[in-house]
């Protein structure tokens, strides 16, 4: 049912050392549900390593998320969203966006008394209480808007990612058009379990579980491994088969995604790696006739230096297809050291 397509092509590069050209490896994997194509290279592509970032992350003037200056730079919500105006959880605030990225959207700062936190300080209760702050807001917008039915939670970390600020923050999107990941979750998902009687998440977990090479953890309700095809460098999922809409997320069940994803920013930072972008994008209500259920994911970017290089290249940006330079199956196996080989509940 679901197919694990891989092709290995013949390639070759020069042979400095005796001449002529060598084969080397190129293999050639297609995603079954996003339909992407991932190249496994030889050669490193994403550089890593420790990056000392220095005055990079210091504050230096305004910042809008610092505790100093968010009351006074950021807009209330309106008291049926917010009573006091703000959704405070912890050192965690959200408040409106001022850009218009969807119908109705928020930033969730992690922590308004630090302009930076490095890896290392993302800690599952400083996530959790961002999370959960940010998903208040979800459920509360739901409640005023039932028609906006497609959740999403992103983020950007520092300026390789796409951040525009050094301040940590995630934010939401809550339309009634889907994000393109959202289509294409929730039209592979209605036709694999038309074609199969089986939800997609639930076979994808039997079949990692039994082949065990990018199984990670499981953490009760979420699963978490790598996927065969990523869509990025170092990319780990978070699956819950039996949570479809974000909404219906308690708060348990946050605590265990921020758990996880503490995990996994933890062993980035043992790499090396500084910078990421994650989506946590829900399925519909209704989308429980067909088993779609909400998807956490997660990609390593390129490190802060100098003078930056992207990571995103046309291949990724315009042929619908990633280059990674390391094995899924041994990224899995990193992972695992430090999730512990299973982890319920």
């Amino acid at each position: 049912m679901i197919l694990f397509q891989e092709h290995e092509l013949e390639a070759e590069v020069p042979d400095f050392e005796h001449g002529g050209f060598k084969p080397a490896r190129l293999i050639h994997r297609v995603d079954s549900l996003f339909g992407h194509g991932a190249r496994l290279i030889e050669g490193a592509k994403l550089t890593h390593g420790p990056v000392e970032l220095g005055s990079a992350v210091e504050r230096d003037g305004f910042c809008p998320f610092c505790i100093d200056t968010i009351g006074d730079a950021t807009s209330p919500f309106p008291e049926e969203i917010a009573r006091n105006g703000r959704i405070i959880v912890g050192n965690s605030w959200v408040v409106p966006n001022v850009i218009a990225y969807s119908t109705v959207s928020a930033v969730g700062i992690y922590d308004v008394s630090r302009h930076f936190l490095p890896l290392t300080e993302m800690t599952r209760e400083i996530v959790y209480d961002a999370l959960l702050a940010i998903l208040q807001h979800g459920k509360a917008v739901r409640a005023q808007h039932p028609d906006l039915i497609y959740s999403s939670v992103n983020a950007n970390y520092l300026p390789p990612s796409g951040s525009s600020l050094i301040h940590p923050h995630i934010q939401s999107s809550h339309d009634s058009v889907p994000l393109g990941s959202q289509a294409k979750l929730l039209t592979a998902s209605r036709e694999h379990f038309a074609a199969y009687g089986q939800p997609y998440f639930e076979e994808l977990i039997a079949l990692e579980d039994a082949q065990s090479q990018r199984m990670v953890a499981h953490m009760d309700p979420f699963v978490w491994l790598v996927p065969f095809a990523p869509s990025g460098f170092y990319e780990a999922w978070a699956l819950a088969p039996s949570i479809g809409d974000l909404v219906e997320l308690s708060d348990p069940d946050i605590y265990q995604l921020a758990s996880g994803l503490a995990l996994v920013l933890a062993t980035y930072e043992e790499m090396g790696i500084q910078s990421f972008n994650f989506s946590l994008i829900g399925a519909t209500p209704e989308s429980k006739d067909y088993g779609a259920s909400m998807l956490f994911r997660i990609v390593a970017r390129a490190p802060m230096e100098p003078y930056y290089r992207s990571d995103v290249t046309y291949f990724e940006r315009l042929c619908l297809e990633t280059i990674i330079d390391y094995s899924p199956e041994e990224w899995a196996q990193t992972l695992r050291s430090n999730f512990g080989t299973t982890m319920t509940g």
